[in-house]
């Protein structure tokens, strides 16, 4: 079984997994959460899509029974001796029926300069290789084009209409389907 260690390295980021901790942290205490992280954490964090709900919801979810939630950070690293920047998140959410679905967040500053489709790449290959997922989906508005191009540029497929409404699916698979 192939495990990437922790946390996940790309070209210009690091993915540190999420935790209770750092959840509790996020919503109750940003300074010792900006110290734990070892990063800059921006005025703006967090993103729109995550509401102190989302995240008491993440939290029920890494509780949970049978895990049901993966989630990761997303720092930028710098390139001198500054700390790295808390610039997005996503992870995986595991359905009743066992359907794995990835999703992300990222500040707006951030976006368009191709950090989300890295760290989705490098999402997805640990959920193939180290969660043994063969297939994972992911819903979006039509209206979101940056969102639909970072999951194209990493190999998803339009599927129609999304479980909610207004949403559209989008689907990859990890091999080849029969």
């Amino acid at each position: 079984m192939s495990l990437l260690l922790f946390p996940i390295n790309t070209e210009r980021l690091c993915l540190v997994p999420a935790t209770i901790k750092l959840y509790l942290l996020e919503l109750h205490d940003r300074p010792a959460f900006a110290s734990t992280l070892k990063a800059c954490v921006p005025e703006e964090w967090p993103p729109d899509q995550i509401t102190p709900e989302v995240i008491e919801e993440f939290i029920g979810r890494m509780k949970a029974r049978g895990r049901k939630i993966w989630n990761f950070y997303w720092l930028l690293r710098p390139n001198g001796s500054e700390l790295p920047v808390l610039i997005g998140n996503g992870g995986f959410l595991v359905h009743e029926d066992g359907t794995f679905e990835i999703g992300y967040s990222m500040l707006s500053k951030y976006q368009r300069k191709g950090y989300a489709t890295e760290a989705v790449r490098s999402m997805l290959q640990w959920a193939f290789s180290s969660l043994k997922k063969e297939r994972i989906i992911a819903h979006t508005y039509p209206h979101l084009k940056a969102s639909i191009r970072v999951l194209e540029k990493n190999g998803f497929l339009f599927k129609g209409k999304g479980q909610e409404e207004g949403t559209i699916l989008y689907e990859l698979w990890g091999k080849q389907k029969d």
